[in-house]
């Protein structure tokens, strides 16, 4: 069987050339390719609320099924010991510093006498630096297009001209009431003809089926919006006002508001992307809690149990003064509110931030290279996620 010229390129290892710099505490890690690069800077606790990962107790092993890098399920088993403080849900960690929730978790089955979980627990990135990712020019973050997944979307994204290099992080999902299928939580436009390179093709316009992207009570408020020169600045909608009698009718009055925008947006010919993905920007602390009482009532969805937890994330970060796109975050264990304290140490005072996801599994997955092992990440998960292919809200990160 002849391999496609395609199928080579995305064979062809991505790290180009590699950095490494520093082995002080206090000093960062880079990889460099042509199209990003990637930088670990150890996390400063002493300035922080969220406290390290601290396991205590004995040490013991549970099973659960996963899937393997050829998408088959099979039983996987881990040695754990319990988490310092954690107590419902209950969390334990294992020897490379990943975390699962197993209580509340998946129901157990019988499989050859022995209990295992029905299904992949709740985890997360526990230990270790934070991960930026910064894209090169002509290298954009692209969601997932509407009706495909991983295995199609690549084949889909060759059409308009380019290449997936992988995924950094996923955005919020939710699930079918019937089928408990996941599902994406967002609205994306993509427009591939504006790109310079497609001047005068007729190529598919890509397009999510509601144009406010909001199909779920906990209102998205937030997103990115892509320009044909290659700038990636943030689109906020959170400072707008409902109007109506009850809450119901002022989140409603709010999506409208916000499907207008979009649909000027959408007319004009230097806007390549555009998504509504997340709750809002958040400039300060005071933003975090803000926006579970929106429209009068609690509506923050994941924000409500993970506010208070300390939990891996996935962040985007931009510079506040021009809505520029700095780069993308993956943390380790971490308070929202420190989240922020970490990107604006990193970028400066301007630096604000959106998170990616809800539920805390923050990791990544690049084609053709193992970027952990050069990075010194001792969780290949974080850096090698290859169960990641089959989720949904997938950010894409791709060359043009």
């Amino acid at each position: 069987m002849v391999m496609s010229l395609a199928r080579m390129r995305s064979l062809l290892p991505l790290v180009l050339s590699v950095l490494l710099s520093g082995c002080a505490a206090n000093s960062a890690e880079v990889v460099k390719t042509r199209y990003f690069s990637l930088t670990a800077d150890p996390v400063d606790y002493q300035n922080l609320e969220s406290l390290p990962v601290t396991p205590e107790g004995e040490a013991f092993s549970f099973s659960f099924f996963d899937f393997d890098r050829s998408w088959q399920k099979y039983v996987r088993t881990v040695n754990v010991r319990p988490v310092q403080g954690s107590e419902r849900p209950r969390i334990v960690i294992d020897e490379q510093g990943h975390a699962y929730q197993i209580e509340p978790g998946p129901d157990f089955v019988k499989i050859e006498g022995r209990p295992v979980m029905a299904d992949t627990p709740l985890n997360w990135y526990a230990h270790g630096p934070t991960i930026t990712l910064e894209p090169r020019n002509n290298t954009l973050i692209v969601p997932l297009l509407p009706g495909h997944r991983y295995s199609t979307v690549q084949a889909e994204i060759e059409k308009t001209g380019g290449r997936i290099l992988g995924i950094f992080g996923t955005t919020f999902k939710g699930f079918q009431p019937k089928t408990k299928e996941a599902t994406p939580l967002s609205y994306l436009y993509f427009n591939p003809n504006h790109l310079p390179q497609n001047r005068g093709k007729k190529l598919p316009v890509y397009r999510s089926s509601q144009i406010s992207g909001q199909s779920a009570p906990n209102i998205l408020l937030s997103g990115i919006i892509t320009y044909q020169d290659g700038r990636t600045e943030y689109l906020d909608f959170s400072h707008l006002q409902g109007i109506g009698n009850n809450s119901d009718d002022k989140l409603e009055s709010i999506k409208q508001k916000i499907s207008k925008e979009l649909e000027q947006l959408e007319q004009r010919q230097d806007v390549v992307l555009l998504t509504i993905d997340t709750h809002g920007v958040m400039r300060k602390p005071e933003d975090i809690p803000a926006v579970v009482v929106r429209g009068g009532g609690k509506r923050g969805g994941p924000f409500l149990f993970h506010e208070t937890q300390s939990v891996a994330r996935g962040l985007r970060i931009f510079d506040d003064q021009n809505r520029q796109y700095l780069g993308s975050m993956i943390t380790p264990s971490l308070l929202m509110r420190d989240c922020l304290a970490v990107a604006k140490k990193k970028y400066g005072k301007n630096a604000v931030i959106q998170f990616l996801d809800g539920d805390a599994p923050a990791a990544a997955y690049f084609e053709g290279a193992n970027i952990s092992t050069a990075l010194g990440i001792p969780d290949p998960q974080v850096l090698d996620h290859y169960r990641l292919r089959g989720a949904r809200g997938l950010e894409l990160i791709v060359e043009y």
